[in-house]
C-alpha cells in the first residue's frame, strides 16, 4: 500500500478535491461552534440514515466496512436516472463509456472494468441479488419500483462472485405490500420526447400482495442524418416489472418477480464521423436509413426466505434471464461512402441458483452459501468492409458459441472483538469452466458463406481459485467509524468471440486478478447535519486483460483483435461522499474521486517501441471525477410545495485505450442539470420540469478509429433535454 505522501501527490492537481476535503475537516467544528452558540441540536436538521444490503443483509451504510455510494428513489426520479450511464457524475469513480440503450454496457469503478462488453465484466450488475452477465441488455433501468441503487467500490468477490473485481452495482426494488398504492405519470419534452410510466401495489388475497411497474419512452432522435434529411439516434423502449409476494406462517416468505424489455431504438449512435469536411457533433452522412434494431429480453426470479430460528434464516434465490438482439444492423463509418457495416444476432440465456444461510447473534453475524451460474451465449456477425481505394467490398461471417458455468462456495462473518470493534473474514472458492466454438467464413453480399477461413470446435478452458477478504472496523467515537480492509478479486477471461484467425480463436486468457487495500472513515457529525465518507484505496493488478491488435501468439503475429493477459498495473486514490443539511429543507451533497493509475509491465504487442505501454494510464480511469447537488423544499401557504434539485458533474480528460492514444482521448466533461417539482396541497398531483445538460454541451464519450478502413467516428453525450411530467398519486 502506498505511503500517505503518495496520496497527497494525487490530490495536488485536484483543487476541487482538496477544497472538499478541507471543507469536510472544518465543517464539523464549525457546526459544533454553531450549536454551542445557542442552537438546539434536537431541532437541528439531520441527514436521513441510509440503509444498504452491501453485505447481503441490511445495515446502516455508516457502519458497513465497504465504500458504497447510494442513490435513493427520490434522487433517481429527480435526476431522471433510467440507465447505467445515469450513474456517472452521481456516484464518483463510476465510468460508463457507452450511454445509449441498445449499446452494450461496460462499467468501470476506480478505473477497474469497462472491457469488452460481450466478455465477463469486472463490475457485477445485480437485480435483487440475481446476477446479470456480460454487458449486453443491462443498460436500461427505468423500473418505477426501484427503491435504491447501491454502488459497491472495490473487489466484492467473497459475497458477489468472481466477476466483481472492480465492484458491484445493485438495483434494489420494492417488495409488494398490502397497502394500496398507485401512481401514473405522463410526460412530454423537446426532441419529441413522450413518456408514460406507472406503478400499482396492494393486497390481492390474505397473505398475498402484488405490484406492477411499467415504462414507455420515445423520442425523435438526438442525431441528424444530413444525407437523408432525417433524425437518427432515436429512442423507442418499453419496460415492466411485476411482483407477487406471499407471506405464510412459520416464517416463510416467497417473492416471484418477472420483468421484460422491448427496445427498438435505432443503432445510429456511434457513427458520427470526425473525418468529414462538414463534421459536427451528432451529424451523420450515411446513405442508409436508421439502423435496424430490436431487442427482446427479460427474466424472472423466485426468492424464498425461511426463518429457522432466532437469528437464523435460509434463503433460496433462483433466477433466469434471456435476451435476443435480432436484427442489429449498424454503419460504423457514417460517411456517404460505406466503409464498414455489421449485421449481427446476439442471444443469451442465463440461469442462476443460490442457496444461502444467514445467522445473526450477539457476537457474530455471518453469511454462507453456494452459487451456481450457467450462461449460454450465441453470437453471429456478418461484416462488410470497403477500405478506401478498394474496388469492391469484402464480406465475412463470424460465429461464436460459449457455454460458461461458474460454481462458488462462500462464507463471510463479522466477529465482535468488543463493543466497538469488529473483525470481518470472508472467503470464496470458485471453479469456472467455459466450452465453445469459433468459426470464420468469407461471404457474399447476400450473406451466403463462400469459403471457410477456420473452424475451431471443442474449445474448453477452466480456472479455479480462492478469493479472500479481511476487514477490521472500529466505532472510534459515537460520530466516527473507521475501517481497513484487504480483498482480492478476479475476472474470468475465456475465449475470444468473433475471432478472425485460428490463433486468436483458440487463445484462452487467464483470469485478471486485483488485490485492493482500503482504509476508510465514515462520520456523522453535528447531530447528523453533516455526514462524511472517505476512503483511501490501492489496487494491484496481475494478468491485466487487454484487447490488442498486432500481438504475437506462439511467436506468430496476429493482426486481429485478441483478448490476452497483457500487463501488471496499479491504481490508487481517494473517494469522498459528503452531505450537509443547510436547513430543515435544504441539503447539499458532494461526491468525488481522485485517481492515479499506470501500467508497471506490459506485453509488447508487436515488438516496436511505439507499442511499449509501460507507464501509460489505465483506460477509463479519469484523474478526477466529481459531482455536487443542492436540494431545497419550499412549503407554500396553500399547503402545496415547490422542490428544487440542482446538480453538476465533472469528469477530467482520460484515455479510452491502453496505448493512451491522444486522438482517442475522451475530453473533460462538465454538465449542469436541474429539476423543479410542484406538489399540490393534497399531494395527489405533481407537476415537474426536468432539464439535463442545460448548457447543451457536446462531448465525444466513445471513439471508434479503424485507420485502414477510413473509420474515425464518435458517440456523443445526449444534448440538452427538457421534460415536463404530470403525475397523479392515488
Amino acid at each position: 500500500m502506498l505511503p500517505i505522501h503518495a496520496y497527497c501527490r494525487v490530490m495536488r492537481p485536484a483543487s476541487l478535491a482538496g477544497a472538499t476535503l478541507a471543507w469536510a475537516a472544518l465543517a464539523p467544528a464549525a457546526l459544533a461552534q454553531a450549536s454551542a452558540a445557542g442552537h438546539d441540536e434536537q431541532d437541528a436538521p439531520a441527514i436521513p440514515e441510509v440503509v444498504v444490503s452491501a453485505e447481503r443483509f441490511t445495515s446502516l451504510a455508516r457502519t458497513t466496512p465497504v465504500s458504497v455510494g447510494v442513490i435513493e428513489a427520490r434522487e433517481i426520479e429527480a435526476k431522471g436516472i433510467v440507465d447505467l450511464h445515469g450513474l456517472v457524475g452521481v456516484i464518483a469513480g463510476v465510468a460508463v463509456p457507452n450511454g445509449f440503450s441498445n449499446m452494450p454496457q461496460a462499467v468501470a469503478i476506480r478505473g477497474v472494468g469497462a472491457s469488452l462488453p460481450a466478455m465477463s465484466q469486472a463490475v457485477g450488475i445485480y437485480l435483487d441479488d440475481v446476477p446479470l452477465l456480460r454487458g449486453y441488455a443491462t443498460a436500461l433501468w427505468d423500473f418505477p419500483d426501484i427503491e435504491r441503487i447501491e454502488v459497491l467500490r472495490g473487489p466484492q468477490g467473497s459475497l458477489y462472485g468472481q466477476n466483481s473485481s472492480g465492484g458491484a452495482v445493485k438495483f434494489v426494488t420494492r417488495a409488494p405490500t398490502p397497502e394500496r398504492q398507485a401512481w401514473f405519470a405522463l410526460a412530454g419534452g423537446n426532441r419529441g420526447a413522450r413518456e408514460l410510466r406507472g406503478y400499482v401495489n396492494g393486497a390481492l388475497a390474505p397473505g398475498l400482495s402484488g405490484s406492477l411497474g411499467f415504462s414507455r419512452r420515445f423520442n425523435d432522435g438526438f442525431g441528424y442524418n444530413a444525407t437523408r434529411g432525417e433524425r437518427v439516434n432515436r429512442l423507442d423502449v418499453a419496460q415492466f416489472q411485476g411482483k407477487l409476494r406471499w407471506t405464510g406462517r412459520r416464517g416463510l416468505e416467497v417473492v416471484l418477480a418477472v420483468d421484460g424489455v422491448a427496445d427498438r431504438s435505432d443503432t445510429h449512435t456511434l457513427n458520427y464521423p470526425l473525418n468529414h469536411p462538414r463534421a459536427a457533433p451528432r451529424i451523420s452522412f450515411t446513405p442508409h436509413g436508421p439502423g435496424a434494431f430490436e431487442r427482446l429480453g427479460g427474466g424472472g426470479s423466485l426468492r424464498l426466505v425461511k426463518a429457522l430460528g432466532e437469528g437464523l434464516e435460509l434463503r433460496a434465490i433462483t433466477g433466469y434471464r434471456r435476451y435476443r438482439d435480432d436484427p442489429s444492423v449498424a454503419d460504423f463509418g457514417g460517411l456517404e461512402t460505406t466503409r464498414m457495416v455489421i449485421s449481427q444476432v446476439v442471444e443469451q440465456k442465463a440461469f442462476s441458483q443460490e442457496l444461502q444461510l444467514q445467522g445473526r447473534g450477539e457476537g457474530l453475524d455471518w453469511t454462507a452459501g453456494l452459487m451456481l451460474v450457467r450462461d449460454e451465449f450465441d453470437f453471429r456477425r456478418l461484416t462488410m468492409v470497403q477500405p478506401p481505394g478498394a474496388p469492391a467490398p469484402a464480406w465475412s461471417d463470424a460465429q461464436t458459441r460459449q457455454e460458461t458455468r461458474d460454481l462458488g462456495l462462500y462464507a463471510q462473518g463479522r466477529y465482535r472483538l468488543d463493543a466497538a470493534t469488529g473483525l470481518t473474514l470472508g472467503l470464496r472458492a470458485y471453479q469456472t469452466r467455459q466450452k465453445g466454438r469459433n468459426e470464420f467464413w468469407r461471404a457474399s453480399s447476400a450473406g451466403l458463406r463462400t469459403a471457410n477461413v477456420y473452424l475451431a470446435p471443442g474449445l474448453e478452458t477452466e480456472s479455479s481459485g480462492v478469493l479472500p477478504r479481511i476487514a477490521l472496523d472500529r466505532q472510534w467515537s459515537p460520530a466516527t467509524y473507521l475501517y481497513a480492509s484487504y480483498a482480492r478479486g478476479e475476472k474470468f477471461g475465456g475465449f475470444n468471440r468473433a475471432a478472425e484467425s485460428l490463433a486468436s480463436a483458440r487463445q484462452a486468457s487467464d483470469p485478471e486478478r486485483v488485490a485492493t487495500f482500503e482504509a476508510g472513515l465514515k462520520g456523522r457529525y453535528a447531530g447528523g447535519a453533516l455526514t462524511a465518507n472517505l476512503a483511501l484505496f490501492h489496487n494491484d493488478y496481475d494478468d491485466y486483460l487487454a484487447s490488442l491488435t498486432g500481438t504475437r501468439i506462439g511467436g506468430v503475429q496476429v493482426n486481429d483483435s485478441v483478448l490476452i493477459n497483457a500487463a501488471r498495473a496499479r491504481s490508487y486514490g481517494i473517494d469522498a461522499d459528503l452531505a450537509l443539511a443547510l436547513g430543515q429543507r435544504t441539503r447539499w451533497t458532494v461526491t468525488l474521486e481522485a485517481l492515479r493509475s499506470r501500467f508497471d509491465d506490459f506485453v509488447n504487442p508487436s515488438g516496436a517501441d511505439a507499442a511499449n505501454f509501460v507507464g501509460k494510464e489505465l483506460p477509463n480511469a479519469p484523474r478526477l471525477s466529481a459531482g455536487t447537488s443542492l436540494v431545497h423544499l419550499l412549503p407554500l401557504r396553500s399547503g402545496a410545495s415547490l422542490g428544487l434539485d440542482l446538480s453538476a458533474s465533472y469528469m477530467r480528460r482520460h484515455f479510452s485505450d491502453v496505448s493512451n492514444n491522444a486522438a482517442l482521448a475522451i475530453p473533460s466533461q462538465a454538465y449542469l442539470h436541474a429539476a423543479l417539482v410542484y406538489r399540490s396541497p393534497s399531494r395527489k398531483w405533481s407537476l415537474s420540469l426536468r432539464g439535463r445538460n442545460l448548457t447543451d454541451k457536446a462531448y465525444p464519450t466513445l471513439r471508434t478509429r479503424i485507420a485502414p478502413l477510413g473509420v474515425d467516428t464518435a458517440y456523443y453525450n445526449p444534448p440538452r433535454t427538457l421534460l415536463l411530467t404530470l403525475r397523479y398519486d392515488h
